[in-house]
């Protein structure tokens, strides 16, 4: 029961960020649902996850983001860009005792990512980042609420 709870939950998630997106931004055309939130969402709604405090996710992912933005203003080489968004993301989570791994994807994104959402600049941090998180955030307490009530955890 457990398991198709969570796969439901994820569909609801997704569809969520989808229509919030579409809704708030409605001037832009594309919805951005970005590879780190699948990871976060497999965090999040798998049966082993590890949990970490949500704020602690919640701003290392934003200043993940912060720093991959910040870096794609450089005029450095590429592999300088990626070497130092990765490793500023590494001691950002050293220091704050988090090892969340979909930080490391979102720090690269606007390294990596196409125009358009090179393009956002800082909007990228707001949208989709903080948004996106915030949703998947809400989700996964609806998810241990109803494990509260189903299982008495």
């Amino acid at each position: 029961m457990n398991n198709i709870v969570n796969y439901l939950l994820s569909i609801a998630c997704f569809t969520c960020i989808y229509l919030f997106h579409k809704f708030l931004f409605n001037g832009i055309e594309t919805t951005y649902i970005i590879a780190a939130f699948g990871a976060s969402a497999v965090l999040v709604f798998s049966n082993n996850t590890i949990k970490h405090s949500a704020i602690k996710v919640f701003i290392s992912s934003i200043l993940a983001a912060f720093i991959g933005v910040l870096l794609n203003e450089f005029d450095f080489d590429l592999i300088i860009k990626i070497i130092l968004a990765i490793s500023s993301c590494i001691l950002i989570m050293n220091l704050l005792d988090i090892s969340y791994p979909p930080a490391g994807a979102i720090t690269l994104i606007p390294l990596l990512s196409n125009s358009e959402i090179e393009s956002l600049g800082y909007w990228y941090v707001l949208y989709p980042i903080t948004t996106g998180l915030l949703i998947i955030y809400s989700f996964s307490k609806l998810k241990d609420k109803l494990n509260t009530i189903n299982y008495g955890k």
